[in-house]
């Protein structure tokens, strides 16, 4: 028998393995994809949020903070040592205890609500913010920029204070 290999259809071939390619590529980035973090349907995790005691450096961008999420412990005073990495002027905004904003526009740096100072920061600027953190474990506190409310916030998770260990018994 000789094959005559002028006559097999290597465009069809090519056509066919670059379809199972694809497929294939699609196929295994969305197992990826799903088998990530997950929800409690299939036994995985959430992503946790940073855990902050005593001070942490936050970077703000263009339209987000990095980290976005914290988690700190009920009743500590937490230093936020803010640096501006976007090319838009940028602040910190804490929420109160209830989760509201005392002010609806730039917040003050010593006013109602915790700012950062300076208040506005350019480009390339830094800022703290020093928050006495409410004694509410379990609730979540919002913070924002007030130049982009929409778009760059994040939330503190509080937490209750690390147990004492136990006494050994004698």
């Amino acid at each position: 028998m000789n094959i005559d290999l002028t006559k097999l259809p290597v465009g069809e071939m090519m056509i066919g393995f670059l379809v199972t390619a694809v497929v294939a590529t699609f196929a295994i980035a969305f197992t990826i994809v799903d088998s990530g973090t997950g929800g409690e349907e299939d036994g995985g995790t959430e992503p946790m949020a940073t855990p902050v005691i005593g001070s942490t450096d936050v970077v703000l961008g263009d339209n987000f903070f990095e980290p976005a999420d914290m988690t700190v412990q009920a009743g500590d005073s937490l230093t936020l040592n803010l640096t501006n990495q976007g090319a838009a002027i940028h602040n910190m905004h804490i929420a109160g205890a209830d989760g509201a904003y005392a002010v609806s526009g730039i917040c003050e740096t010593g006013g109602e609500d915790p700012c950062s100072d300076p208040a506005s920061m350019r480009g390339g600027e830094t800022a703290t913010l020093v928050w006495d953190v409410p004694d509410s474990p379990g609730s979540q506190v919002p913070f924002r920029c007030d130049f982009h409310p929409a778009d760059m916030t994040g939330t503190f998770t509080i937490v209750g204070a690390p147990e004492a260990p136990a006494e050994p018994a004698n």
